[in-house]
């Protein structure tokens, strides 16, 4: 089995989309940020042999995370030992969910650690995603597992110079470590450190983050805004 890892925070005012609420204030900020992962909830169905993790931050959201994330979900939800077995409806396979907490360190130090626990949990590939792009649905998680053999690293650019997707078929901290994190160098040099380590990078179609007013018009305007609005209508 595969695993998906979403890294999320705690939707409190302040915390979440800072670029964003420079423009709009902390508390609309939040109120978009909890749509947007509304709607990544909702992309996800159609995942194909995966388990879903979500890596949250704070670490002392433990009881607030599930609480806010497993109530979005569409279609069932049972509470197993160790895990949550999600069905979104039958025409779409069932996968699992678990939470875990990111951890301390820098951005880097966190993606690391995530990556080496799920593949120290047994599971074949391994994909890493944020909260701020709703376009990365199943249709291209699959697709980056499908990609992803062994000695290659699919990656999902995003016009700013980041990512919205690493996936790889065993642990690499080389792509973690002395990365510019959160700037238009991050996915050239996550790139370089793959190429350095004798990786074949396979790139995914880009997708844009949401990370300030004007990715959030843009959002607003593509195919999926139909959907952003709905979540946002539905937020108090």
């Amino acid at each position: 089995m595969n695993a998906l890892l979403i890294f999320l925070k705690e939707p409190i005012a302040g915390n979440v989309k800072t670029r964003l609420a420079a423009s709009i204030g902390d508390t609309e900020a939040v109120r978009r940020y909890r749509a947007m992962v509304a709607v990544l909830l909702e992309q996800l169905e159609g995942l194909q042999n995966t388990h879903v993790r979500f890596c949250y931050a704070p670490d002392d959201a433990s009881d607030a995370i599930p609480f806010w994330i497993l109530p979005q979900l569409r279609g069932d939800v049972i509470k197993r030992s160790h895990d949550f077995l999600f069905t979104p409806d039958k025409h779409a396979p069932s996968f699992t969910i678990d939470f875990s907490p990111q951890g301390p360190g820098n951005l880097g130090e966190r993606l690391e650690r995530a990556s080496a626990k799920a593949f120290a949990d047994g599971f074949q590939k391994v994909a890493l995603i944020g909260s701020d792009c709703i376009h990365c649905g199943s249709r291209w998680i699959n697709a980056a597992f499908l990609q992803t053999k062994p000695q290659h690293c699919a990656i999902g650019p995003s016009p700013d110079g980041g990512y919205y997707l690493l996936a790889t078929h065993q642990h690499h901290p080389e792509l973690f470590s002395n990365i510019t994190w959160s700037s238009s160098s991050t996915r050239s040099e996550t790139e370089q450190a793959a190429m350095n380590t004798g990786l074949t990078v396979v790139p995914l179609p880009p997708l844009t983050d949401i990370d300030d007013e004007a990715s959030w018009d843009q959002a607003i305007e593509s195919a999926i805004g139909g959907k952003l609005k709905a979540a946002l209508k539905k937020e108090p």
